[in-house]
């Protein structure tokens, strides 16, 4: 009888899988999802001739390296509006000499936005909260095997139609700029609330969290816990790509991890001279991480080696999944 029952769960669970791969391979085949040349011309020539005014993608990196890599991409339409919806793949492409490219590997590509809640009060006096998406961008997590240039062909649905868009080819360096994955979390000074009773000088925040700037780097390190370092600058965003980071991303992490890892908030341009003159200067620090573009957030575990890092327009949920593997790297 035991035997029996057996045989039936074991037919059962064999007619669960055929039936979990025929909806799987009829699934893959009404996709539209086509399959990457084995090679494609990235030439000049080549790109501009493949060049779609409607939808027109941007990598969104000032740097990429050998190693592990977030490729991120912006939309945009022909009025440089961007674009919120799509989905697909990207191939990605190592090119000879001649920009012929050689396929190497297929990512399919993740969507990050970043949204604003607004209050719409109604004509009967009642308020009801928006959720407005202000940016979305769409990355894949690339590694990239050698240095020299690269190039990606997008198979994508865009606001309901199937796209091949052809990217411009980028380069992939030996190490990027700004602090690699591993490296320590360089030891560069910066303002906060120790140094001065202000908080404007060090937050241009509408709700500053006090216990984001109330240590360095450094300081933060020492502590043994896991650090998390917002370099983001709310009000004074310079970028199309920013958005409220904070208020969407850090600050939620912070309530729900502030006792497990050590949050650091720092303004990237100096706040006195931004609101008394309109300039915006870098900090030192900006310099020594030499970082290229605003917002950043990195992330390390316990003792400062950086385990993540997120340029411009990062989703909750990946930070979020970084943030909780430094803790469990402890």
């Amino acid at each position: 009888m035991k035997r029996s029952r057996g045989l039936r769960s074991a037919n059962a669970a064999v007619a669960a899988v055929a039936v979990a791969l025929l909806t799987a391979l009829t699934a893959a085949c009404g996709s539209g999802e086509a399959e990457p040349p084995q090679s494609l011309d990235f030439s000049a020539q080549a790109v501009g001739e493949a060049f779609n005014p409607d939808v027109q993608p941007v990598v969104l990196n000032s740097a990429l390296a050998v190693g592990p890599n977030r490729l991120a991409f912006g939309f945009f339409r022909s009025d440089a509006s961007l674009i919120f919806e799509a989905s697909g793949s990207a191939w990605i492409y190592r090119l000879d000499e001649s920009r012929q490219g050689a396929f190497v590997a297929r990512h399919e590509l993740q969507r990050a936005s970043l949204s604003q809640q607004t209050d719409h009060v109604h004509e009967d006096g009642s308020t009801h909260v928006h959720d407005d998406e202000l940016v979305a961008i769409f990355h894949a997590n690339v590694d990239f095997d050698r240095t020299g240039h690269w190039a990606a062909e997008l198979d994508v649905e865009v606001e309901g139609e199937r796209r091949r868009l052809r990217v411009q080819p980028f380069i992939v360096l030996d190490r990027t700029p700004e602090p690699q994955v591993g490296d320590p979390l360089p030891e560069s000074p910066h303002l906060t609330l120790r140094h001065t009773s202000d908080v404007r000088l060090v937050s241009s925040m509408a709700r500053p969290v006090l216990e984001m700037n109330e240590l360095t780097v450094p300081e933060a390190v020492a502590t043994g816990k896991p650090v998390l370092v917002a370099i983001a600058t709310p009000a004074y965003c310079q970028s199309r790509f920013c958005g409220p980071l904070m208020d969407a991303v850090v600050v939620p992490l912070w309530e729900e991890f502030g006792d497990e890892v050590q949050f650091v908030h720092i303004e990237p341009f100096i706040l006195e001279a931004v609101r008394a003159e309109g300039r915006l200067i870098p900090i030192p620090l900006l310099e020594d991480w030499q970082l290229q573009t605003e917002p950043w957030v990195f992330i390390a575990a316990a003792g400062g080696a950086v385990t993540a890092k997120f340029e411009g327009v990062a989703s909750l949920e990946e930070v979020r999944a970084a943030l909780v593997a430094a803790i469990d790297a402890q």
